[in-house]
C-alpha cells in the first residue's frame, strides 16, 4: 500500500506526542512493505528536501509565503503548504492508496477544502484524521483566549478536518466522546496508538512521586500541587518529583514555573518539590525507575505516553478521569483512577500501600499496555481500517458544514428550467463601458458551461458606455442587453436574476474578470451537493493591485461577524437566490451583496469557496467599495444586523466573544491573522513595562 502521512513533527526535531507517533508508526509501516511518504513542515530549510530513511520517504519543507500569498498568516499558509506539496508529489509520483494526517492546527484543511470541493487531483483521494489533542478543545482547558484571531480560526480549520475527512481515528473512547460533544454529527473509530515497551526489567519501587509532561495549566499541576500543599503541611511523607518543560499561563501572563516557584518557593525550599526541567528519554527512564508512583492529574489527555511509558517501565500510576488513560488503567489492579474531589484522599492512599503491592500492581501495568499499544496489534487494525475507507472512499451529496443551519424546510434543489443554457451570467452595468468588452473576453474563454450572458444597464449616461453597449449588441450575438432606467446596483441585480432562464445564476461585476475554469467548477459543485446553494473562489487583484484575496466557508458565527469571501461573484442556484438571495435596494450605500449572503444563511442555504483565485477582481481607485467610510461602515453593519435578527440573536455570545477578542469588522482583513487591536494591546503593554 501507499501511504503518506501529514504532521507537524517528525524525529530528530520534535520528541514530542505528535512525534513519537509518527515515528513509530511510519516504521511499523515501512517493516510491513508499504510504500510511505512524511510530509512534514520544517523551518530550518529555505526549499523544499526530500530523504530516505529505512525506505522511508521523508519530505521536509518550510512554511514559506507563496509569491501573491502574503495575505495568508502562518496556521492557514501551512495547510497550504501541505496541499500544494501533496499536489506536487501526486503529479510527479501518481497518487497515494491513502493520506493520513493529524487534526492538529489544521494542516489538512486546505487538502479536504480541495477535496470536497472536486478539485480533479484532490476529489477521489481517500484521506483519514487520526485525532491527537485540537486547539479547539485545549484552549478552553488551558484557559487561553479562544475567540482571538488567528487562534479561533486555526480551531475551525481543525473542526473542517475532522468532518471533512472520509473517516477518523481516536486513540481513545475519551476522545471520542469529547470530539462527538463538541462537533455533534461525527462518527471515529476506536484504535489505540502504537507503543514500542522497553526490554529492561523493571526496578523496585523508590519513595518519591513522579510527574512527567509540561508543566501546563491543563496537564492539571495547579491542582495537584494545590492538594500536596496542604498534605504537606500535615507531614506527607512523599516528595514530588516535576520533569517536563514550560509553558505560558495566560491567566498570570507569565510562564508557569516562573508562577509555580513563586507561589510554591517553600516546598521548593524544603526540597519537597523539585522542577527538572525537560529530560532526554534516558535519563527520564531513571527517574520512573525510582519513582514509587507516578502522578497523571491532566484536565485532558487523549491517549497520554506518559502513562504508557510509567506502565512500561513496570510503575502504577495515578492518573484523572479526564482522558484516555481511563480506557486501560483499572482501578486498584493496574493503577489508580481519581476524581477531583478524591485526589487528596488516593494520594494519602499511596503513602500507606506496601512496597509489595506497589511492585505487583506495576508488573500488571506492564502487562496490560504491552498488548493495548502492542504495533502488530494496532497495525492490524489500523490497515483493515485503511482498506475499508479506500473501498467505501467517495463524495457524499452533503457537503461537511462544520455547523449545518438547521431550518424548518429541506433546501430546495434546484428545479429545472427549460433554456438552452445551463448558467445564467447578470452583468450589473453603469459607466463601465471602459471595461465591459474586458469583461465579456474573460466570458469568451468560459470552457465546458452553456452560459446565458445579459448585461442589465441601469440607465448608463456616459457616452463611451452607451456606444460600447450599441457595440455589443451588434458584435456579441450570444449576449443581450437589457436597459432600464436607473434604480441602483441591487435592483439592477434582481431585475436580472428575475428574467434569467437557467437553473443556475452568476453576477459579474461590469469591470471585473473570471478564470476561464471558475464556472465549471462552481456548477459541479451545486450539481452535486444538496446542500450548497451558491459557490465562491479566492480572489486575485488586478491592475492597481496584484495579491490574492483567500476567502473561506461562510459559516456562522464568523460569516456575520465579518464577509470572509467576495460576495459579488457568487454563483448560486438560481431558485435560491430568488426566494432568499434578492439584493434589498435599501442596502443603498453597499453591502447589498453581503446581507444576501446572510440572509441565505439564515434560511439554511450555505455556501462554500473554492480555494483558488478564480475571480480576477479589478482594483481601481473610483470603485464603489473605495468610497467607503467609518460612518458608512458602522451603518451598513448595523443595517445588516437589523434585517436578519433571528441568525444574529441565535449567535449573539460567540459574535459578542469575537468582537471582545478582534474589535470591530471594519478593522478585519482575514482571519489567519491578528487584528490591528492587538498591535494596540501589544504596544500598551510594553509601555506599561
Amino acid at each position: 500500500m501507499k501511504i503518506w502521512l501529514l504532521t507537524t513533527e517528525f524525529p530528530p526535531h520534535f520528541g514530542g506526542g505528535i512525534a513519537t507517533y509518527s515515528d513509530i508508526t511510519t516504521r511499523v509501516w515501512t517493516e510491513h512493505g508499504h510504500e510511505v511518504t512524511v510530509f512534514v513542515v520544517d523551518n530550518t530549510l529555505e526549499a523544499m528536501h526530500v530523504s530516505w530513511e529505512n525506505r522511508l520517504q521523508i519530505v521536509r519543507f518550510p512554511n514559506l509565503s507563496t509569491p501573491g500569498l502574503q495575505a495568508l498568516g502562518y496556521g492557514a499558509r501551512l495547510s497550504y503548504q501541505y496541499a500544494y506539496w501533496v499536489r506536487h508529489f501526486i503529479r510527479h509520483d501518481g497518487p497515494p492508496d491513502i493520506i493520513e494526517s493529524q487534526e492538529f492546527s489544521g494542516i489538512a484543511a486546505h487538502l479536504l477544502q480541495l477535496k470536497r470541493t472536486l478539485d480533479p487531483i484532490f476529489r477521489d483521494l481517500a484521506v483519514v484524521i487520526t485525532a491527537h489533542s485540537p486547539k479547539f478543545v485545549l484552549d478552553p482547558i488551558e484557559r487561553a483566549p479562544t475567540y482571538t484571531l488567528p487562534n479561533y480560526w486555526l480551531g475551525e480549520m481543525e473542526r473542517f478536518s475532522l468532518k471533512a475527512a472520509d473517516g477518523t481515528i481516536c486513540p481513545s473512547n475519551y476522545l471520542k466522546r469529547t470530539l462527538t460533544g463538541e462537533l455533534g454529527d461525527f462518527e471515529a473509530t476506536v484504535i489505540a496508538n502504537p507503543y514500542i515497551i522497553p526490554t529492561t526489567s523493571p526496578k523496585d519501587p523508590g519513595e518519591r512521586l513522579l510527574y512527567v509532561g509540561r508543566i501546563q495549566y491543563l496537564k492539571g499541576i495547579l491542582p495537584l500541587l494545590e492538594t500536596l500543599s496542604h498534605l504537606w503541611q500535615r507531614n506527607y511523607p512523599l516528595s514530588l518529583d516535576v520533569v517536563g518543560g514550560d509553558s505560558f499561563f495566560h491567566p498570570r501572563g507569565m510562564s508557569m514555573r516562573t508562577f509555580i516557584e513563586q507561589r510554591y518557593h517553600r516546598e521548593i525550599q524544603q526540597k519537597k518539590l523539585t522542577l527538572h526541567g525537560p529530560m532526554q528519554p534516558r535519563q527520564l527512564a531513571d527517574f520512573y525507575d525510582r519513582a514509587k508512583a507516578v502522578v497523571l492529574p491532566s484536565l485532558f489527555e487523549n491517549f497520554p505516553y506518559v502513562a504508557i511509558e510509567a506502565m512500561s517501565h513496570g510503575r502504577a500510576v495515578l492518573a484523572s478521569e479526564s482522558g484516555g488513560q481511563s480506557d486501560f488503567i483499572r482501578h486498584g489492579i493496574n493503577g489508580w483512577l481519581f476524581t477531583p474531589q478524591s485526589l487528596a484522599e488516593r494520594l494519602e492512599d499511596l503513602a500507606q500501600i506496601p512496597q509489595a503491592q506497589f511492585k505487583g500492581i506495576g508488573e500488571q501495568a506492564r502487562r496490560d499496555v504491552m498488548d493495548i499499544v502492542d504495533p502488530n496489534r494496532v497495525y492490524n487494525q489500523k490497515m483493515a481500517y485503511f482498506e475499508d475507507i479506500i473501498k467505501s472512499s467517495q463524495n457524499p451529496r452533503h457537503f461537511p458544514f462544520v455547523r449545518p443551519i438547521r431550518t424548518n424546510f429541506a433546501v430546495m434543489k434546484p428545479i429545472s428550467r427549460s433554456a438552452s443554457a445551463l448558467l445564467t451570467v447578470v452583468i450589473p452595468h453603469y459607466n463601465l463601458g471602459t471595461y465591459l468588452l474586458d469583461t465579456l473576453d474573460s466570458l469568451q474563454a468560459v470552457q465546458g458551461v452553456s452560459l446565458e450572458v445579459m448585461i442589465v444597464d441601469d440607465g448608463s449616461t456616459d457616452g463611451i458606455s452607451i456606444a460600447t453597449l450599441y457595440r455589443i449588441q451588434r458584435q456579441y450575438a450570444h449576449v443581450h442587453v437589457f436597459r432600464k432606467a436607473n434604480e441602483g446596483l441591487a435592483a439592477t441585480r434582481n431585475y436580472g436574476a428575475k428574467i434569467a432562464s437557467s437553473p443556475y445564476l452568476a453576477f459579474l461585476d461590469a469591470d471585473d474578470r473570471i478564470d476561464p475554469d471558475y464556472y465549471a467548477r462552481a456548477l459541479a459543485i451545486l450539481e452535486h451537493y444538496d446542500n450548497v446553494s451558491f459557490v465562491g473562489s479566492w480572489s486575485k487583484y488586478f491592475q492597481d493591485n496584484q495579491a490574492i484575496w483567500p476567502a473561506w466557508n461562510p459559516e456562522p458565527p464568523y460569516a456575520l461577524y465579518h464577509n470572509p469571501l467576495n460576495t459579488s461573484g457568487l454563483v448560486y442556484k438560481t431558485e435560491h437566490f430568488l426566494q432568499y438571495g434578492l439584493n434589498d435596494p435599501q442596502m443603498e450605500y453597499g453591502m447589498e451583496d453581503y446581507e444576501s449572503m446572510i440572509r441565505l444563511l439564515a434560511h439554511g442555504c450555505q455556501g462554500v469557496v473554492i480555494p483558488e483565485p478564480y475571480f480576477l477582481y479589478r482594483i481601481r481607485e473610483d470603485s464603489m467599495s473605495r468610497g467607503f467610510n467609518m460612518d458608512n461602515l458602522m451603518l451598513l453593519y448595523q443595517w445588516v444586523m437589523e434585517k436578519n435578527p433571528e441568525i444574529y440573536s441565535r449567535y449573539h455570545k460567540d459574535l459578542i466573544l469575537l468582537l471582545n477578542a478582534n474589535g470591530p469588522q471594519y478593522l478585519m482583513d482575514n482571519p489567519t491573522w491578528p487584528t490591528y487591536i492587538h498591535e494596540i494591546a501589544q504596544r500598551k503593554s510594553e509601555l506599561k513595562d
